[in-house]
């Protein structure tokens, strides 16, 4: 006597098969990074940890859109109190084929987020971020420290 969940047939059986694979989206780096004296066009390359297995965005922000004098941003007397800089991304893809995705930004337009997105690729594991300082404007920069915040953040498409 047949169960009442099999099939009995003289020439073969179909057998389904279903499973499923969790979203999974992870981003790691970040930390401080000391440029020392700033005389402009310094460079500086930092490798991020960046897993996904689905399509993702990734979004850029400047807390200053430049490195800015700590105490006095918009400089004083003819010295500048930021140094603008550009910021190159990187990130390798799979999407049924290797692939890049990147993108070049300048501090300024960083003030308003910026998003890359990878369209239908899902990461190939990490990424580089490159920042490259520009000539200080004027007589140069004033005197003191400089600091920036960059907030990169991961968005998965699912």
């Amino acid at each position: 006597m047949a169960r009442a969940d099999s099939i009995e047939s003289t020439s073969g059986f179909d057998v389904a098969v279903t499973g499923r694979i969790v979203a999974d989206c992870r981003l790691s780096g970040g930390g401080t990074i000391d440029l020392g004296e700033l005389t402009g066009n310094e460079v500086i390359s930092a490798d991020f940890g960046l897993r996904c297995n689905v399509p993702f965005d990734l979004s850029f922000e400047s807390a200053h859109g430049g490195l800015a004098h700590v105490t006095k941003p918009r400089g004083e007397g003819p010295f500048a109190g930021t140094l603008a800089y550009t910021l190159n991304v990187a990130v390798p893809t799979l999407a049924p084929q290797d692939g890049m995705m990147s993108a070049a930004y300048s501090s300024s337009d960083l003030t308003a987020r910026k998003t890359l997105t990878s369209g239908e690729a899902i990461a190939a594991g990490g990424g580089r971020l490159q920042i490259r300082t520009q000539r200080p404007q004027g007589a140069g920069l004033l005197a003191g420290e400089y600091v920036e915040t960059l907030n990169v953040t991961l968005q998965p498409r699912v």
